[in-house]
């Protein structure tokens, strides 16, 4: 009976080692991406004709929670700066301006980074 006990206590080292040793870090939880990556207005002569223009972006994959980083707050506002839950989102609203290649970087809890892409394209005005 004691050699039982002793395999079990064993058997169930093993499976935890192999585990990971348990803890709250889950391992690796995929990859992590945004929907949509990419958004393009334009091209426009008149950048102001964005301005209120809003979307949702849906994070998939990674770990919650969600650090949203808005790297150019004079050219879109974000509603939030962390988000959680089953449908992790955050809105987008673009404030009038013109820009390329303007990123929102999202961090989950392993520090994994997705980024969205925003362009609103300007053109010069005909003559």
């Amino acid at each position: 009976m004691k050699k039982l006990k002793i395999a079990a206590v064993l058997a169930s080292a093993m499976v935890l080692v192999s585990c990971g040793g348990g803890g709250d870090v889950a391992g690796d939880v995929g990859e992590m991406s945004l929907t949509p990556d990419e958004v393009k207005y334009g091209p426009t002569s008149d950048c102001s004709v964005v301005t209120g223009e809003s979307f949702w972006v849906t994070i998939n994959g990674g770990q919650a929670p969600f650090r949203i980083h808005n790297t150019f707050p004079s050219f879109m506002q974000i509603d939030r700066t962390e988000t959680t839950g089953k449908d992790p989102r955050f809105k987008v609203t673009l404030l009038g301006r013109c820009g390329e290649d303007i990123s929102v970087a999202v961090f989950d809890y392993h520090s994994k980074q997705a980024n969205i892409e925003i362009t609103v394209e300007y053109k010069e005005p005909d003559e």
